[in-house]
């Protein structure tokens, strides 16, 4: 996937792929998440309509998956890692302990979330009726969902101030996916790769990685395609031609990648 953030015409483009399914799914929220976020503070009705659909997605990837599973381990994990750095006389203290506050308060919300994640939410009236009529192509018609329809045509005020509510309700998931992919990406370094004839292969039989970042200029009009097993990772690099086909390089790509623990 690429990684959400704001480009300029000269800004780098990052891509990134995950090598677990726990990672795999955490980027996934993430991108809901954010999306969610920069329609909800939008004050137009449209913005709000997509802001509930992304919600709707949202609840689904945490009804289908074991994400309370995931985030408990993850921040065990992590509270365990940066616990052993307080005899470092290199390590701020002051930061660590504020770090592992953070952590330790993300642990205990998860743990004591009452029933899977999203189940009030599911449970609300107006998100239960919208998800249904969002179902069925054109389903959100002013006559199909009357009570949508009035909801869109609050202020924009309301409309902002109940998404924000709804999705409060899950924020204690959206934070703690947050830390741990920050933490994730913080620990590749960037490294200067060169893939002859377009492809490169990164060995990964030594080393468990949880996901691989590739930086690329904008201005080359490439993008990668991974193709990654247990023991070896494949980067295909690609681009469009006239008729918006995508088609292999040939030739040498000078890239960076950082292999993320």
């Amino acid at each position: 996937m690429i990684q959400e953030t704001k480009q300029s015409q000269n800004t780098p483009v990052i891509f990134e792929y995950p090598l677990r399914e726990q990672i795999r799914s955490f980027l996934r929220l993430e991108s809901l998440f954010s999306l969610f976020e920069r329609s909800r503070i939008a004050v137009h009705p449209d913005n709000h309509l997509h802001a509930l659909k992304l919600l709707f997605e949202i609840l689904e990837i945490l009804e289908r998956g074991d994400t309370r599973s995931e985030l408990i381990k993850e921040l065990s994990r992590l509270s365990l890692l940066f616990s052993n750095l307080k005899e470092n006389p290199n390590v701020d203290s002051s930061k660590l302990t504020n770090f592992l506050g953070q952590i330790k308060q993300l642990h205990q919300w998860v743990l004591n979330y009452e029933g899977k994640f999203g189940d009030k939410l599911r449970k609300d009236p107006l998100i239960e009726t919208v998800k249904y009529r969002a179902s069925i192509p054109g389903g959100t018609c002013q006559f199909d969902c009357p009570d949508l329809f009035l909801f869109l045509n609050q202020s924009s005020q309301v409309r902002q101030q109940q998404l924000k509510n709804w999705i409060d309700d899950i924020q204690g998931v959206k934070t703690s996916i947050e830390v741990i992919l920050r933490i994730t990406r913080d620990n590749g370094c960037w490294e200067d790769r060169t893939a002859p004839l377009g492809s490169f292969m990164l060995e990964t039989s030594e080393v468990t990685f949880q996901l691989l970042r590739v930086r690329l200029s904008t201005e080359s009009q490439l993008f990668p395609e991974f193709s990654c097993g247990k023991h070896r990772s494949n980067i295909h690099f690609m681009r469009f031609n006239e008729f918006h086909k995508k088609i292999a390089i040939q030739y040498p790509v000078e890239f960076e990648l950082a292999c993320c623990q």
